[in-house]
């Protein structure tokens, strides 16, 4: 029910954002020669000489019949262009966020395991220096070693220049920018498994399974990371967020043609239909998942259900 209103009040927030930051898409792009007329002639034109409110619900009331525009700078159907670039960013977040899951659930049942062990204390400095690092900086990093220094992966692009677009030719772009939107959440799901794991570990039932005979993997698996999964799916959801907020970074600094990219290049130009409509598209995606974990959350703990 708060679907709405929250989208509502993201558009609403982002559209006054834009136009309280300096710079007219109309000088833009006529350019600095353009003279005063030419430039209110093209305001007129493209209805930005109208109040704020008028312009708004001229907008939101395309966007309620499926039409978010026609881009000022591109010239072209502002929903063709979120709906190509959103499916090229979705190839680069989805393996992120799997490569974050796993590796960080990995490596805190492990540490859990292993707990006061070396093997944990090098997890725990990797984390914290994982988590230290920003996504951008990062990025920078992998592409000085693997790029500039050692040459073997490519520096950026989604396929190679003139290159077929194929699964052999996109995955070798694929790493670093995947590598980079992946490490930070992949620490911060490390030490949230870790933490709850070994506070499940040192339950009764799990005490109690281990009396009666169960295998040290088993309860570690079947009962204590089983029953662990509330917080760690809570992060899971963050983490979620936080690769799609951090690939518009990364989409930049790898040129990887994403929505990221766009939204980028349309604030720099005041294109203000695609930096609403790849807003809004980021907004649905960010409460859709935050929709999906609250109602994982029943599944996974039947008296979460109950108590509601």
């Amino acid at each position: 029910m708060l679907l709405v209103p929250v989208l509502l009040g993201v558009s609403i927030v982002v559209f006054v954002a834009l136009h309280l930051a300096p710079g007219d898409p109309a000088e833009v792009l006529l350019g600095a020669l353009a003279t005063p007329t030419e430039v209110a002639s093209l305001r007129h034109q493209l209805g930005l000489d109208q109040p704020w409110p008028v312009q708004y619900l001229k907008w939101i009331s395309q966007v309620l019949q499926g039409n978010l525009g026609t881009s000022i700078t591109l010239h072209e159907s502002v929903r063709s262009l979120v709906g190509a670039r959103l499916l090229s960013t979705l190839i680069l977040t989805i393996p992120a966020f799997l490569l974050a899951t796993v590796c960080g659930m990995a490596a805190g049942i492990a540490s859990a395991r292993w707990r006061g062990s070396p093997f944990a204390a090098i997890v725990n400095v990797g984390a914290f220096t994982l988590v230290s690092m920003p996504v951008y900086w990062l990025g920078l990093i992998l592409v000085i070693v693997f790029s500039l220094r050692l040459g073997i992966l490519p520096s950026g692009g989604m396929y190679p220049a003139g290159g077929e677009e194929s699964l052999g030719s996109l995955l070798p772009h694929l790493i670093m920018p995947c590598l980079a939107l992946a490490a930070a959440p992949a620490a911060i799901i490390a030490q949230v498994t870790r933490s709850a794991v070994i506070d499940e570990l040192g339950q009764e039932y799990v005490r109690t399974a281990r009396a009666k005979g169960v295998g040290l993997w088993r309860s570690l698996l079947a009962h204590a990371t089983r029953n662990a999964l509330v917080p760690i799916v809570t992060t899971l959801g963050l983490e979620i967020n936080y690769i799609i907020g951090g690939d518009v970074l990364v989409e930049t600094i790898f040129s990887w043609p994403g929505i990221g990219q766009m939204l980028v290049q349309a604030v720099f130009s005041r294109d203000y239909p695609i930096v609403l409509g790849s807003t809004l598209a980021l907004a649905i995606i960010f409460v859709l998942v935050n929709l999906v974990i609250d109602g994982l959350y029943g599944y996974l703990d039947p008296r979460i259900t109950v108590r509601s």
